[in-house]
């Protein structure tokens, strides 16, 4: 079913969730405040209310740079992919992308529709209706691609640590493991706060999993832009905050 860019969301939609897919993973909602949400799947952990999540980690080692092993041809509607060891299974990819990384191919990127599992390492991807191949790519080596899954699938809460993905936004209320549910992603918002970030100051992805702090305490790993303060924020509590996440 197809559904416009953007589709009107009342208020009581963002603290709704279900354990059924109802809109194309990544869909972008907005109520009558101008707040943006995008529908997501939780990952295989229970999510948290108000705080920071972010897209799923890539297998890097798996999933990015991957020599193919079938020849892409000028018109194709589907794209083969070997991975290195972390298997995809059926659908995952939806919403997600196919890169052709090596210069020459020009860095051409495409949308994944779905994706079936022919063998233990190989997923055939079914490129979104209307989106085709657009340069041939030669079976040869250093001729390689990389699979993302959309940000939206499998979401996770930001680590402590350096973030493996952008940060997507906020969830109202509890989304259950593996269930569906909207991310809030831009306008007034709730998050905990990690620092005592001024009103009107830009708020960061901060040291504290899940938390957005204040910019200057940021270190050169711990970076990412998330929005700005409402009002001051007390370290450890929940704050108001303007998120811009896109």
């Amino acid at each position: 079913m197809a559904y416009p860019g953007t589709i009107q969301l009342d208020y009581g939609s963002p603290y709704e969730t279900t354990t059924i897919q109802l809109y194309p993973i990544g869909q972008r909602g907005e109520t009558s405040d101008g707040s943006w949400y995008r529908y997501s799947l939780m990952g295989s952990v229970t999510g948290v209310a108000n705080k920071l999540y972010q897209g799923p980690a890539t297998a890097v080692s798996n999933w990015t740079t991957q020599e193919h092993d079938i020849d892409l041809a000028v018109g194709d509607i589907e794209i083969s992919f070997t991975d290195g060891g972390t298997a995809f299974t059926v659908n995952q990819l939806e919403g997600g992308t196919i890169l052709v990384q090596e210069t020459d191919d020009l860095g051409h990127i495409y949308r994944v529709k779905s994706n079936v599992v022919t063998a233990a390492n190989e997923t055939i991807c079914q490129l979104e209706d209307g989106v085709t191949v657009q340069v041939a790519v030669a079976d040869l080596t250093n001729n390689v691609l990389t699979a993302n899954l959309s940000p939206w699938a499998e979401v996770v809460i930001t680590p402590a640590t350096t973030p493996t993905n952008i940060v997507i936004g906020a969830p109202r209320v509890i989304i259950a493991a593996n269930a569906y549910g909207w991310v809030q992603s831009r306008g007034l918002a709730s998050t905990l706060a990690a620092s005592a970030t001024l009103p009107g100051n830009p708020s960061m992805v901060s040291g504290t999993g899940g938390a957005a702090g204040i910019a200057a305490s940021q270190t050169a790993n711990i970076t990412g832009y998330v929005g700005r303060a409402m009002n001051l924020a007390i370290a450890g509590d929940f704050a108001a905050i303007w998120l811009e996440c896109e």
